[in-house]
């Protein structure tokens, strides 16, 4: 990742959403679409109706991805390998059906499951999806629990409760419209990572798995203050990149779990709170550098260091150092 992305300690250049549209009619150009999209399935299609047909429009950054689909042609199909990708959606028209292992749903909001065979049903189906690369739940789970990556599983494709599933929903809502923005702050490398990892942590407390049952998980160990200097120094250095927990442990010498545990115990913080700050300082001092007569903008500055929101940011901002970040743009 470090080699494709800018080495002199700025954030990296937006990268354009890569936005797709496709339209068809024909059952074998709708099943290939699924196929390279979603899964390997073998799709059974009801009666055709006069003009109807099956319609996509997909957005993908290199973390998340979010999709429109709008079908009145029925169908219904399988998988017998299942989905590489974790794909949520919620139905705002029609029916979808998901039978996986034990469990099933026919609701408004769902999941296909990741790794495992599946069956699936849509009627007159009209669906916002989002989809998740498979490891970033896992990885959550790991860093929060100390579940192995490997022994997560989903126990059911619904939420866990009522207000969960109104969370989700409105998680869902606001991850696909922003993705679906002409001009959308999800360019920025910085921010579609700090997204894929909101999704990825809701998503785990949202539905059902091995780790909200399993008794009992053994405590990830003190680390030394050493070991969260080395995370720091990692940090520090590479704040201009979309940075994963892992990654930073992995540079320290621990656990995920372990690093969250170090953090709060020797920093009273999170390591992504840290990065926060951290990244907080470079805006600061990229604003020092700016010049507004050259068409330099705090709301560019943040969104650059992963700041989507201008307002918060410059709250934050003036929390931190007593002025707005406007001043220290024009001083």
């Amino acid at each position: 990742m470090m080699s494709d992305c800018a080495q002199d300690g700025s954030p990296p250049q937006t990268v354009p959403i890569v936005r797709t549209k496709f339209s068809s009619a024909d059952e074998a150009e709708i099943t290939d679409f699924i196929r390279h999209m979603y899964a390997d399935s073998r799709l059974d299609f009801g009666s055709t109706r006069d003009q109807a047909r099956f319609s996509a429009l997909t957005h993908d950054t290199a973390v998340i991805g979010a999709d429109r689909i709008r079908t009145s042609i029925d169908y219904r199909g399988s998988s017998a390998q299942g989905f590489d990708d974790y794909l949520f959606f919620t139905v705002n028209q029609g029916r979808a059906e998901v039978r996986s292992r034990d469990t099933g749903s026919s609701g408004d909001v769902s999941f296909y499951p990741r790794g495992v065979p599946i069956g699936f049903e849509t009627s007159h189906f009209d669906a916002t999806v989002l989809r998740l690369p498979g490891a970033r739940i896992e990885q959550v789970a790991e860093s929060i629990t100390g579940l192995p990556a490997d022994q997560l599983r989903f126990h059911d494709v619904n939420p866990v409760s009522a207000s969960m599933k109104r969370y989700w929903k409105s998680l869902m809502n606001f991850v696909a419209s922003t993705l679906m923005q002409p001009d959308s702050p999800l360019n920025s490398p910085l921010l579609a990572e700090d997204m894929a990892r909101t999704v990825a942590t809701a998503a785990f407390h949202t539905f059902p798995n091995t780790a909200m049952t399993r008794q009992y998980i053994q405590g990830p160990g003190a680390i030394g203050s050493a070991t969260i200097r080395r995370a720091a120094a990692y940090i520090e250095t590479y704040a201009h990149l979309p940075l994963q927990l892992h990654e930073i442990a992995a540079a320290a010498g621990t656990s995920d779990r372990a690093l969250q545990d170090g953090f709060r115990r020797h920093l009273d913080s999170t390591p992504f709170a840290y990065l926060r700050r951290v990244r907080l300082e470079r805006a600061r001092q990229e604003l020092q550098l700016a010049d507004p007569t050259r068409g330099d903008t705090v709301s560019a500055v943040a969104r650059r260091w992963g700041f989507a929101n201008a307002g918060r940011f410059a709250r934050t901002y003036r929390a931190a150092y007593g002025v707005n970040p406007a001043h220290t743009l024009r001083g």
